[in-house]
């Protein structure tokens, strides 16, 4: 039998009713789309309604990603290189009421860099660069996002 070894990573996960929980995403070593491992956020841009996500109990559940609002990564996925990407200085105000500031970096041609033209592209979720975190902001749960003063 074929078995794909797959990797852990680590992510608290914020949901659209305020509640939230910690665990592991599984993502395989091998991307389908791009060289190198996949990431969470492939995960997230896939047509699949659910993920599998572990608890910190072991426990193994299917999160369905059009309930989370926002997940917070513990390793980095975003390639922050300046030469290859733009950044995006960004405000995210959520539905909810809350407000996160932060980075998003585009690598879109010149002719398509404005902070519109990222968010459009994204589709359902998008990474957002907090100080040290990556985070995956779900675009259903944000009210409005302001440009910081670089955009």
């Amino acid at each position: 039998m074929f078995k794909v070894d797959m990797i852990k990573k680590g992510a608290e996960v914020f949901f659209s009713n305020g509640s939230s929980m910690s665990g592991s995403f599984f993502v395989s070593q091998r991307s389908s789309t791009h060289l190198g491992d996949e990431l969470v956020s492939d995960l997230f841009s896939t047509e699949n309604l659910y993920i599998p996500f572990e608890l910190e109990d072991e426990e193994i559940v299917l999160l369905q990603k059009k309930c989370i609002a926002m997940a917070i990564l513990e390793e980095n996925e975003l390639s922050k290189d300046p030469s290859r990407r733009k950044e995006i200085e960004t405000q995210v105000c959520f539905i909810s009421g809350e407000t996160i500031n932060g980075k998003v970096y585009t690598d879109l041609p010149k002719s398509h860099t404005r902070l519109s033209d990222f968010l459009n592209y994204s589709k359902d979720f998008f990474c957002l660069d907090v100080g040290d975190r990556d985070y995956l902001v779900n675009s259903r749960f944000v009210r409005m996002i302001r440009p910081g003063p670089s955009a």
